[in-house]
């Protein structure tokens, strides 16, 4: 029942995987027997597929995968698999080629004497063909042996198969030639081999600085090695927005969050941007919504929801929880993002991909918005206590997507263009230290606020129970 995958994409591209046990379970997870890498193979799932053999036949299923489980181009949840079958994970994710070895059937017949190393077995439906009269046994010459012997270890250019063919041209040349010929002979031959030897070699090594160029070329540092991100970002590029407010009688537009269209009027935000927005509103300020890439394009937002549990330590630690809230525009927006069903959120796991798409502070430019988009993965999944929870209430992703100032309120995604959460800060811890005052040289004690790479956001259930609170049943 052995089972072979040749993988034609992916990460290892190139490897013949091979199986001798009754299931074979493929994924991104290192616990797989197919463990798929878990920074390139973005497309498939940490737990995809699985391969079973059952009733004298091999049988993919699908273990509840994300992007799906494809055979030969169509989706598929169970099917029999056929040698020459092509296996996919995910749309754009790893493939493979199905290679069932053949199963000899016992046979009924006599026993077959097994023909000689090196000859032909003839098919069974044609007559035997005439049986050769016998040939005297081939001399083995030394020449040939010691040119084997001389060969080095790793350098496979048929060793076997050249000093067999010395060997069988020494013999011949003793028949037929002078000592004098056969000196020549075995001059020209061992060249040939020599010739072999360096050229077998120089391809050795040279593949093997071309393998390691590959894993250079293919594993970038931080970056998006499939096409999910320039995928997700071309479709969703019309979704995002640089918030904004101007000041009475200023005409300049200062950028403080990000938010993103979940219907075609209201925006997704962090509760904290919706009170920064309702502190300039009471200074006088207007508050805009500035679409991506679409300069020019400015739309009078309000704020209209804010979760009432933010900043309520009775609901999550230190009452940085439940930081969700909604804005609207007036006008009609373009389109609005995706958001994850229940059964997506649900099954976010630690080692899943995600992308953030927004605007750093560091980034604005608010008379030409141009939105960032980072690649990071889920690195703990809590609940807003910071324990362990069951899925309804695992509500709290920590990522460690690149982010700043700005990027509060920019949507999570997976890679399947799925919005699961809406980025809300980073983690701090924070430090006293001692500064002296340059004017009068004095020492003092300063508290400083410090950040880290763990980035964490709010589950977008939180968004669709905003959405229900002002109206809406849902996109």
């Amino acid at each position: 029942m052995e089972i072979r995958l040749f993988q034609e994409s992916g990460a290892a591209a190139g490897r013949l995987w091979r199986f001798e046990v009754g299931r074979v379970r493929i994924g991104r997870s290192p616990d797989n027997d197919l463990a798929l890498d878990p920074q390139q193979d973005l497309d498939a799932s940490s737990r995809h597929c699985e391969l079973a053999w059952q009733s004298d036949a091999w049988v993919v299923s699908d273990l509840g995968s994300r992007n799906g489980t494809f055979l030969n181009g169509a989706r598929v949840q169970q099917r029999v698999l056929r040698s020459g079958d092509v296996l996919l994970l995910g749309i754009a994710g790893p493939r493979f080629r199905v290679e069932l070895p053949a199963v000899e059937a016992p046979s009924t017949s006599a026993p077959r004497v097994a023909p000689p190393i090196g000859a032909t077995v003839a098919m069974a439906q044609a007559p035997p063909p005439p049986v050769p009269p016998a040939q005297p046994p081939l001399a083995v010459h030394p020449i040939g042996q010691a040119m084997v012997a001389a060969m080095p270890e790793g350098v496979k250019v048929g060793r076997r198969t050249v000093a067999f063919m010395i060997d069988q041209a020494i013999v011949a040349s003793n028949a037929r030639r002078s000592d004098r010929g056969l000196k020549l002979a075995i001059v020209l031959l061992s060249g040939l081999v020599l010739v072999a030897i360096a050229m077998g070699a120089f391809l050795v090594l040279d593949r093997a600085r071309s393998h390691e160029s590959e894993v250079a070329v293919r594993v970038p540092s931080g970056g998006d090695p499939s096409s999910a991100g320039s995928r997700l970002a071309a479709a969703n590029e019309n979704t995002i927005y640089m918030l904004a407010y101007r000041r009475s009688g200023s005409a300049r537009t200062q950028g403080f969050c990000t938010g993103f269209a979940v219907t075609r009027d209201l925006i997704a935000t962090n509760a904290h941007c919706v009170q920064v927005a309702n502190d300039e509103i009471a200074r006088g300020s207007a508050i805009v919504a500035l679409r991506n890439k679409a300069p020019g394009s400015v739309l009078p937002a309000r704020p209209v929801y804010m979760d009432a549990r933010f900043r309520d330590s009775r609901y999550s630690r230190g009452g940085t929880g439940y930081d969700v809230g909604l804005v609207r525009v007036t006008g009609t927006l373009p389109t609005h993002a995706r958001l994850a069903t229940e059964a997506e959120l649900f099954a976010l796991h630690e080692g899943d991909a995600v992308f953030v798409y927004g605007f750093p502070g560091m980034t604005m430019n608010e008379a030409s918005p141009v939105a960032t988009i980072t690649l990071g993965l889920i690195n703990r999944v809590t609940d807003f206590q910071d324990g362990v929870a069951a899925p309804i209430a695992a509500q709290k992703l920590q990522h460690s997507a690149q982010t700043s100032g700005g990027s509060s309120g920019s949507p999570i995604f997976l890679p399947s263009g799925s919005v699961v959460g809406i980025n809300a800060g980073s983690l701090a811890d924070d430090e006293r230290q001692i500064v002296i005052d340059p004017n009068n040289g004095q020492r003092r004690e300063v508290e400083v606020n410090r950040g880290s790479n763990f980035k964490y956001g709010m589950r977008a259930d939180l968004i669709r129970q905003g959405l229900v609170s002002v109206g809406v049943t849902g996109p």
